[in-house]
């Protein structure tokens, strides 16, 4: 499925495609403290000291929203940032093999040593992205972009975001079979949330303004450009379509793609107004008035364009 190239490296028994260019919400060298605890002293103490820290949650609900997808035992998946096996691990489970890429190198030895205690020999790990790792054409029954396609843009490998993003998901319909989807999770441009939560760029309101507002205002701040684009559902369809793809299925999913406890056709008010009634929490402000837009289809068609994220499956 891959084949070697000058820059090509083995490290710890993991193929390395590109330089480590680690992520995370920890830094660096917890990480790396983390993993000689799981190494000298095993996943119990793992679990006692860290928990969740590293996003490395033992529930694995992350990727329920697969079920509309025909997985078999058979299905090859590839899980493009992979981060550290949300994902792979419960794909892992149900599909026959799942390649997991990531361009940390650290997340990437965390995933390898949680398959093995796992006894999952289904998963194979590699450092890298879509561009770097030479994986041959139509390899793949699905591939996988959870929270990754926002960030694609921050390459240095393509001037603009968006042709970045273009290009990722042009290859990714080249690495697909015939009849293979792509999912991918992802915020909404338009999200209500963003009133009051930093965008991607640790900026606020910056998915509201026009691109070239929002560059001007990164630079001026930052010091950098604008590259972590997000779109309405018009907006990725129009994505999907120049990239190549066909119709694609939406779903609203709440609380959020990470976290996918429920979802719902993005076709089916009904379900929305019913969803927003009867299984919000109940003492927020926000299901008082989610459930007064509910009752008037005009506003409940609205407040779905305002909805936190999307899960969005393609097929070639």
């Amino acid at each position: 499925m891959t084949t070697a190239t000058p820059r090509h490296k083995i490290v710890d028994g993991i193929p390395c495609f590109s330089e480590d260019r680690y992520w995370g919400k920890a830094p660096k060298e917890e990480l790396e403290k983390a993993l000689a605890v799981i190494q000298e002293q095993g996943w119990d103490e793992f679990r006692r000291r860290y928990k969740d820290a590293f996003d490395a949650t033992f529930e694995e609900n992350r990727a329920d929203w697969r079920f509309p997808i025909p997985l078999s035992r058979d299905s090859v998946v590839l899980d493009a940032g992979a981060g550290m096996g949300r994902s792979s691990i419960p794909l892992a489970r149900v599909v026959g093999k799942v390649v997991a890429v990531d361009p940390s190198f650290l997340r990437m030895k965390f995933l390898k040593l949680r398959a093995e205690k796992e006894g999952l020999k289904n998963i194979d790990v590699y450092v890298g992205d879509l561009f770097d790792v030479p994986f041959e054409k139509g390899s793949f029954d699905l591939i996988v972009m959870n929270g990754l396609l926002e960030w694609i843009g921050a390459t240095d490998k393509y001037t603009e975001p968006r042709e970045a993003q273009l290009a990722a998901l042009r290859l990714a319909k080249d690495l697909l079979k015939d009849g293979g989807h792509l999912y991918i999770g992802i915020e909404n441009r338009a999200a209500f949330a963003y009133l009051y939560a930093l965008d991607h760029s640790g900026l606020r309101f910056t998915s509201y303004l026009p691109r070239p507002m929002a560059d001007w205002y990164c630079r001026l701040r930052k010091g950098a450009r604008y590259d972590t684009y997000t779109y309405t559902a018009r907006g990725y369809r129009k994505l999907l379509s120049e990239a190549g793809f066909g119709a694609a299925d939406f779903y609203l999913v709440y609380p959020g793609y990470n976290c996918p406890r429920i979802t719902i056709p993005y076709g089916d008010l009904n379900l929305l107004a019913y969803v927003i009634r009867r299984l919000m929490p109940q003492n927020s402000w926000r299901r008082r008035l989610a459930s007064r837009l509910a009752g008037v289809r005009p506003l409940l068609v609205l407040y779905r364009s305002i909805f936190f994220s999307f899960n969005i499956i393609a097929k070639k």
